[in-house]
């Protein structure tokens, strides 16, 4: 059963306690649950650093070595923190102490989320919470879920996302900690806003507000105070929007009046332009208000908000009629977006690197004291060069993977090109000839009047209408289904295994998804309908045979007047 342990004082007099030791375990027990004070809790976690080395406590130079590597991590440098993260993980798993488990485990996850490594960090989030709960500690465990809950929010399942955030609001409720409460229950109102329950969302921002006053946390109040806006404006209730996006202003102060985080600043102005100032037509005002988020986003290095803020500022201009200007605003917005992505890209590179070298390093320090001595600097030398050969091959690796990814890949959409889909097709044709016949279908679609939505809407809109098809495609297809773009607005979906009748019902939910997405948030006015052609691959040994049946069924649905989906034969 979990328990949370007592919170102790901020101030802890550890010359009150018997003996070195217990003075050290009480330190550090404070200095784990103290992470509403970073400063505090670093400081303390040094200090425990020396005296677990005057006492020879391993658990405890493991655990503040876990909490100092966090701090380092959190501030900007988790590249640096991620070796020593790693590191730890296999000393704490020696030890065999649970909370030293969890905490280096814990430290390792967050490296990894903060280097964009995904499904890694989700591997050690899993092993910190069972550590945690092997241990008890229910603060730790809050802290984790809440961790794991993000990855699953990224990955894109909100509501196991928001299932594990209720979680960790109940663990730290128990544990007296008002203001972690209130915070899952701010992302927990994200989550429920991003799935379609503005209703929802409204109470449970109240409930963080009320939460958070009782904290009297004010700077963490305000991203439960912009949460709020959002889902008021979602309800059409601007002004009340407005008046709390103030208030989230007011809260993010110091006492001097300079503000207290600059990033959560910055996501409150984008909250008001898109909240309020936009749909209120206040062009000045969001004009000048972007070019502030401009300035923040730069100051902050935050490319992902600046091409947030140059996207905006594009739409304001062009509905003030300074289209030149929306388009060098949109044109910078693509580069910050590209430098994002690349960077997010080069992060999680160099964080895979460094785990592959760590455990390398893991696995030949065993290997080295297992030999006796007399076979010490051979051995050592021997896996040197197998170190560096290995090294090289697997960077040739790497490469080799990426060239294979970006030679099947669409670069626009990020779903397969047409090169993909032909070995497919063959893959699928040779296991036709080989185990019979299992029913496959093809069904081609594009864009009805393409060429008017780039003539009327621009080029820039064309493609984001591409880019939206192919996100469609991925949320009403199945799994084994592989979409595919062949190039200009003609894409092609291949799905195995499934009949013409099962195929057809696909394409015609899709059609519909396609009718229902709100392509005005592309570009005002703009509607986009599809035609698709299906038709039956099964027995089929030719790709281009399998894509010519679907193209003559796209030809009749073009003829039928568009917007449809029609059926053809090999």
């Amino acid at each position: 059963m979990l328990t949370c342990p007592a919170r102790l004082p901020m101030m802890v007099d550890v010359k009150s306690a018997r003996t070195p030791a217990g003075e050290l375990v009480m330190l550090v027990d404070e200095a784990a649950r103290l992470v509403r004070d970073p400063q505090r809790r670093v400081a303390l976690a040094r200090q425990g650093l020396e005296r677990a080395a005057a006492l020879g406590d391993e658990v405890a130079r493991v655990r503040c070595t876990a909490m100092v590597t966090e701090f380092t991590a959190r501030h900007g440098q988790p590249v640096d923190a991620l070796p020593t993260a790693l590191s730890l993980v296999g000393e704490a798993d020696a030890l065999g102490d649970p909370l030293a488990i969890a905490q280096a485990h814990h430290t390792a996850a967050m490296c990894l989320h903060l280097l964009d490594c995904v499904p890694e960090s989700m591997e050690h989030g899993h092993e910190a919470l069972e550590a945690y709960r092997a241990a008890g500690d229910a603060y730790g465990e809050g802290r984790v879920l809440s961790l794991v809950a993000t990855l699953w929010a990224e990955m894109g399942d909100r509501h196991q996302a928001l299932e594990l955030f209720e979680q960790a609001h109940d663990l730290f409720l128990a544990c007296a900690d008002p203001s972690g409460a209130a915070t899952m229950l701010a992302m927990m109102a994200d989550g429920q806003r991003e799935i379609g329950d503005p209703v929802a969302a409204a109470g449970t921002c109240e409930r963080a507000l009320r939460l958070f006053g009782t904290a009297g946390m004010p700077v963490d109040a305000q991203r439960a105070m912009t949460a709020y806006a959002q889902v008021l404006a979602d309800l059409h209730r601007l002004e009340e929007a407005e008046r709390w996006l103030d208030r989230a202003a007011d809260h993010n102060r110091l006492p001097g009046g300079a503000v207290a985080n600059q990033g959560y600043e910055v996501n409150r102005l984008l909250v008001l332009v898109r909240t309020v100032l936009n749909p209120s037509a206040r062009w000045d005002a969001a004009r000048e208000t972007l070019e502030r988020v401009i300035g923040l986003a730069g100051a902050l290095h935050s490319q992902r908000s600046g091409a947030q803020a140059e996207s905006l500022l594009a739409e304001v201009l062009h509905a003030t009629g300074d289209d030149a200007g929306a388009y060098q605003h949109l044109l910078r917005c693509r580069e910050l977006a590209d430098a994002a992505a690349h960077g997010a890209h080069d992060r999680r590179i160099q964080a895979l690197r460094v785990r592959f070298e760590v455990a390398q390093a893991q696995r030949e320090a065993a290997q080295y004291r297992r030999q006796t001595e007399a076979q010490a600097a051979i051995i050592a030398e021997l896996e040197q060069a197998r170190a560096t050969l290995a090294g090289q091959m697997a960077d040739l690796q790497r490469l080799n993977e990426e060239v294979l990814h970006l030679s099947r890949t669409d670069p626009l959409t990020g779903i397969a090109n047409r090169r993909r889909v032909t070995e497919y097709l063959t893959d699928l044709s040779k296991i036709n000839q080989r185990y019979g016949a299992p029913p496959v279908a093809v069904a081609l679609f594009d864009v009805d009047k393409f060429k008017h939505v780039n003539d009327r809407y621009g080029h820039e809109a064309g493609d984001r209408v591409l880019v939206a098809l192919s996100r469609l495609m991925a949320d009403h297809l199945r799994v084994t289904d592989l979409p595919a773009r062949l190039g200009g607005d003609e894409f092609v979906i291949v799905m195995p295994g499934i009949s013409l009748d099962g195929a057809m019902r696909a394409c015609h939910r899709l059609l519909e998804a396609v009718r229902g997405y709100p392509w005005e948030q592309i570009t005002p006015g703009l509607a986009v309908r599809i035609s698709i052609g299906v038709a039956d691959g099964s027995g089929l040994t030719d790709p281009d045979e399998m894509l010519r049946n679907a193209d003559t069924a796209l030809y009749r649905a073009k003829e039928a007047g568009r917007d449809a989906v029609m059926a053809g034969s090999p």
